[in-house]
């Protein structure tokens, strides 16, 4: 089929909404809808615009020859059709970041890198496995979230902050490169948990056709998503330390004196600590006095839509920037194609790319971006 069918599919069902919606917003048939999508017609160039400002998209997202990432969520995150709204536009932006990703790196002649550390997962073996992960990104036993990010970039692994619903935690992507995407309203303790259980998708998981995850911490029934809760929980905070801590303080750590000086011992949220203390064999605390210690307080509401950023450095991965910058420089791309790279309004690239020139080269090799108007030379 068409990519590009492919695609509509994707992103209008990613939103919840219907073909007969579709048609109705356009003033067309739904039968004409279906056809677009089975790829017996395609839209002309004012519908192919129409479609994108509906769904919130490019015209070239959807009219790209690549089908768009597929997501497969393993946890039931959309409750209502807001919900789905919601969650649908930011994993449109998720899957439109990923393919500039692969563009820039393209046209700039780079060829990309995946995560090359996979292992097979193992509960009892989970000691050894953490630490050769920590070993081979160089972290100390006591990891910040900026640390990480940083030995995760050195690794090819593009970390994104977005704005994402409150239920979305994070989410993963792996193929032929890795990009991790965090909530960038959580708390910094939060994100650095959330990081190391899409690192275990990418080691774990993503792998053998399954190129793509949406992780939600606080959904624990799925297989999948206990190995990365258990892997991030032994990476921050080892077995061979907590059993320490218990044997030194027991029941104490059910007090919010001394839970709170294991939180900032081992640089986790309250959250992760009650998690790790809760599990067998310590099982020191317990679900129901959980509130007796901390209230996790309700995460902020991401401003719609999605991922759309007030200034490029906020969100975009460092060497998408980096890639994009250098090839507008080199005349290859126009200021108006890295604003849509970057999904950030082409006033605030301009000013952003303005920065970047080089200004002992002479000014007629920059192309500064701007628009042309008529009757001006």
């Amino acid at each position: 089929m068409n990519p590009s069918a492919t695609n509509l599919t994707i992103v209008r069902e990613r939103l919840g909404k219907s073909q007969k919606e579709v048609a109705v917003r356009l003033g067309i048939s739904a039968s004409l809808v279906s056809k677009w999508e089975n790829g017996e017609r395609k839209p002309d160039d004012s519908q192919w615009w129409e479609l994108a400002r509906l769904f919130g998209v490019t015209a070239s997202f959807l009219q790209n020859e690549q089908p768009a990432v597929h997501f497969r969520p393993r946890s039931q995150v959309a409750r209502n059709s807001s919900d789905k709204c919601e969650l649908g536009v930011a994993l449109n932006d998720a899957a439109q970041q990923i393919q500039s990703l692969h563009e820039a790196w393209v046209m700039a002649g780079l060829t990309p890198q995946r995560f090359p550390l996979t292992m097979e997962f193992s509960d009892p073996m989970l000691p050894s496995l953490a630490a050769t992960v920590r070993s081979f990104l160089g972290l100390n036993e006591k990891t910040a979230y900026a640390e990480l990010r940083e030995a995760l970039a050195e690794r090819n692994v593009q970390v994104f902050e977005w704005k994402l619903p409150p239920k979305l935690s994070g989410l993963s992507f792996q193929r032929d490169f890795s990009v991790i995407f965090i909530n960038e309203n959580m708390p910094p303790q939060v994100k650095l948990f959330t990081l190391c259980h899409e690192l275990a998708h990418l080691i774990f998981h993503l792998r053998e056709g399954n190129e793509t995850e949406v992780s939600v911490m606080a959904s624990r029934n799925d297989p999948l998503e206990k190995e990365a809760n258990h892997f991030a929980a032994e990476l921050l905070m080892p077995a061979k330390k907590v059993d320490v801590l218990v044997k030194a303080e027991g029941t104490k750590l059910r007090q919010k004196a001394c839970f709170f000086e294991a939180v900032d011992r081992f640089g986790v949220s309250p959250g992760a600590m009650f998690y790790r203390l809760s599990q067998h064999p310590w099982q020191v605390v317990n679900y129901a006095t959980k509130a007796d210690l901390f209230v996790e307080k309700p995460r902020v509401e991401a401003e719609l839509p999605g991922a759309r950023v007030t200034e490029p450095k906020q969100q975009v991965a460092s060497e998408l920037l980096k890639a994009a910058s250098d090839l507008w420089q080199q005349g290859k791309v126009s200021m108006g194609k890295v604003a849509e790279w970057c999904m950030t309004a082409r006033s605030k690239m301009d000013a952003y790319l303005v920065t970047q020139v080089d200004y002992d080269q002479p000014v007629d090799d920059v192309d500064l971006g701007y628009a042309e108007v008529d009757g001006i030379k």
